[in-house]
């Protein structure tokens, strides 16, 4: 039994989180986060932007990102902590936090910030829960909280702070959670 439930919580898919048209300032452009994770590994990952963006930065102003030129790769380097519960009304939840290791690069004209291969630690928080059968669409959800230290993290944090959540609807994957505690 003590086997079947190390691993109780896994998933994978797809948010999608609207940016700002560079423009109109709406938030009309999608942008595609995929993420995985179970007991032992968490990632979350942005490959490129198929349309320009309005990118409000914690120390560097607006950005405009033309297509393309976005790429975000967060992989946990350590669980620390996994805790897996039932709400009150029936999705389970799990939280996990740990290390992970951060490469942001973001073009513009003239300038790049930051390299898709220099990577920089980082703390993280994830939050995960399985709505059930049918993904997002019945409230599965996704959320991973990175925390950026201005030593540790100085091009994350120049772009997104010291605390930042990369989540969006969830459009595709699922979620699978089990409880071994409940019922």
């Amino acid at each position: 039994m003590r086997r079947l439930s190390y691993n109780t919580a896994s998933g994978g898919g797809v948010n999608v989180k609207m940016m700002p048209d560079p423009v109109t300032g709406q938030p009309t452009v999608p942008l595609a986060e995929v993420f995985s994770f179970d007991r032992n590994h968490a990632i979350c990952r942005v490959d490129a932007n198929p349309r320009a963006f309005k990118m409000a930065t914690f120390q560097r102003g607006e950005v405009i990102v033309p297509a393309g030129r976005f790429f975000m790769s967060m992989v946990a380097t350590s669980v620390e902590q996994y805790a897996v519960t039932t709400l009150p009304d029936g999705p389970r939840t799990v939280r996990m936090r740990g290390g992970l290791s951060c490469a942001t690069e973001v073009g513009q004209a003239h300038v790049t910030i930051g390299s898709r291969s220099a990577s920089e630690h980082a703390t993280y928080l994830i939050e995960a829960t399985d709505g059930g059968i049918g993904g997002g669409r019945v409230g599965d959800s996704f959320a991973f909280t990175a925390f950026f230290d201005p030593k540790e993290a100085p091009i994350n944090y120049s772009l997104f702070g010291p605390k930042f959540t990369f989540t969006g609807q969830m459009v595709e994957g699922e979620i699978t959670i089990v409880d071994p505690a409940a019922p």
